[in-house]
């Protein structure tokens, strides 16, 4: 009877202990539910990593936790949260993923939970400045991505860190890292987003500028006809009424003198018609390629200027099409401007690059130095049309210009603009 007793005894025993572990696991549960709810309730990696710091002291009951993320371009780990101490006075805390001996290096190695007893606190920053009895260390990781390290820490009261703790940690931390992977996922689709953003208002912009620069053209344009070939085409006819007049009148010495001046006067608004038309888009650019167009401009400034114009252009012809109009009016612009105000005896134009590197573009001159628009009665933009026109090409314009010692014009077009180009 006493061995029944006691064998009863013992069985009542163990059902109580079952009993309470049970209990204990459920509790464990049900907050481990609840924490996991609370770290998963926002969307920004910081706000999640500072959440799982924070329940994971409450639901553990540590002395204290600390979340390390790692310092971008360097083999280190730095506290970004903490809980049951200040974070100030860790700020500068530094701890090595390569440190030999220590948990928190060794869980980020494995990747895995590692827990120690903390005999020697040199073996890390963190443990050198709290001087832990012992530590947990749980890596946040999700696909093979480590977004930080939660360590928690028994600074020398009643809690426990043992293998029971290990497990539910690392079970802790592994719902954690994937609320951490959500959110970096979702910081990244927000900063794509606004990098987007940011690219249509600088598109839409662009857009305005250019319609802008169209319509100032136009108005520039209307003016300088109406202002010059209008007006001398005016005149001409006014000479040729003289000229009818004259020779009714039986003075064909008279009528010849005014005919030779209205013929000079309708040859030189020929010519400036031609210059306008090359100025605006000559012909042969569509029709003959790049290299063709600045080979006539480069003619015409030689024969009119009195200026060497040195040539290396061929490789413009990766360009698609438009873009070499655009390419050809920032050449335009810096060539006139050179020509007009830079007092130069030689212009060199070369064009560099390949459809995999992209295309630089040089301007220069050997002139003064300076860059302004140039003042002959024709439509101009100076500066702010060639980076317009750059910025079409997504490129980059760039102007040095040294008194004295010259002007260089530097285009830079991405290899997506080229034939061939990614």
């Amino acid at each position: 009877m006493p061995s029944q007793s006691h064998s009863a005894q013992q069985s009542s025993t163990e059902e109580t202990r079952l009993r309470r572990e049970l209990v204990a696991q459920g509790r464990l549960l049900d907050g481990l539910v609840g924490s996991l709810h609370t770290v998963a309730s926002g969307l920004d990696t910081a706000g999640v990593l500072e959440r799982v710091t924070r329940e994971s002291h409450r639901l553990f009951a540590t002395d204290a936790a600390v979340m390390l993320v790692p310092a971008a371009g360097e083999r280190t780990l730095r506290p970004v949260a903490a809980a049951g101490i200040a974070l100030g006075p860790l700020a500068d805390t530094e701890v090595s993923i390569d440190a030999p001996g220590s948990a928190i290096a060794l869980a980020v190695r494995d990747r895995a939970p590692a827990i120690a007893t903390v005999s020697d606190p040199s073996v890390d920053g963190l443990c050198a400045r709290l001087r832990p009895r012992s530590l947990l260390a749980a890596p946040i990781d999700a696909a093979d991505r480590l977004h930080g390290v939660l360590v928690l820490l028994d600074l020398g009261s009643d809690s426990q860190l043992g293998p029971a703790e290990l497990g539910h940690v690392g079970l802790f931390a592994g719902f954690a890292a994937q609320a951490a992977e959500n959110a970096a996922l979702f910081d990244r689709v927000e900063a794509l987003l606004a990098q987007a953003r940011i690219r249509e208002s600088e598109r839409a912009e662009l857009s305005r500028r250019v319609v802008s620069a169209e319509q100032e053209e136009r108005r520039r344009l209307s003016t300088f006809l109406h202002d010059g070939p209008v007006q001398t085409l005016s005149g001409v006819g006014m000479m040729l009424d003289a000229v009818e007049e004259s020779i009714r009148a039986g003075k064909p010495d008279e009528a010849l003198a005014v005919l030779h001046t209205a013929r000079e006067r309708q040859r030189g608004v020929i010519k400036e018609m031609r210059e306008l038309s090359f100025v605006l888009e000559p012909w042969t650019l569509r029709d003959q390629g790049f290299a063709t167009a600045i080979r006539a401009m480069a003619d015409q400034f030689e024969q009119a200027h009195r200026v060497t114009v040195k040539l290396d252009v061929d490789a413009a012809e990766a360009l698609e099409v438009d873009d070499q109009v655009y390419l050809f009016g920032i050449v335009r612009e810096a060539m006139q401007n050179a020509l007009k105000h830079a007092a130069c005896s030689t212009i060199r134009v070369s064009v560099h690059g390949s459809p995999d590197d992209g295309l630089e573009a040089q301007i220069a001159d050997d002139g003064s130095g300076v860059l302004r628009d140039p003042d002959d009665g024709l439509p101009h933009h100076g500066m702010a049309s060639m980076r317009e026109r750059a910025a079409i090409l997504n490129g980059r314009l760039d102007v040095d210009a040294v008194p004295g010692e010259g002007t260089t014009v530097r285009v830079l077009v991405g290899a997506g603009k080229l034939r061939g180009g990614g």
